[in-house]
């Protein structure tokens, strides 16, 4: 089962999370990609974004669809946030781009807060699938 086909079998609402976390991954980089003031700040976004996606991947293929892909999140989001919020705090970033980041934030905060427990139920031995494990 490849990882999109994963996520297709997780609950209705649970897929319309990981559908805006997309949007919010390429819209948001995008975004701010388009002000002189933030393009450093999208090239940030999105780079993080790859290595989201890319990290993910290998860890599907490592350890299939359980609580320890919230991982990737963790470390590459974290630090993302941390980088975020410090942006927002320095007051320099126009209103929209601002706007934009301060959404972006709180989604990453939603979906790391999930993560975080995630990993830590894996660590201390709940390692079976999140999924069923045949279509």
């Amino acid at each position: 089962m490849s990882f999109s086909d994963a996520v297709q079998q997780m609950p209705p609402q649970l897929r319309i999370w990981v559908l805006w976390l997309t949007f919010a991954m390429i819209a948001a980089p995008l975004v701010l990609l388009c002000f002189r003031q933030t393009r450093r700040d999208g090239a940030v976004v999105l780079a993080a974004s790859f290595a989201v996606i890319t990290a993910m991947q290998l860890l599907y293929q490592a350890v299939g669809f359980t609580r320890l892909l919230g991982l990737a999140h963790v470390l590459i989001w974290g630090p993302l946030a941390v980088y975020l919020a410090l942006r927002l705090r320095q007051g320099v970033v126009p209103r929209l781009p601002r706007a934009v980041i301060a959404v972006f934030l709180v989604t990453i905060g939603v979906s790391l807060v999930f993560d975080v427990v995630d990993v830590v139920r894996y660590l201390a031995g709940d390692r079976a699938p999140l999924v069923p494990l045949s279509p």
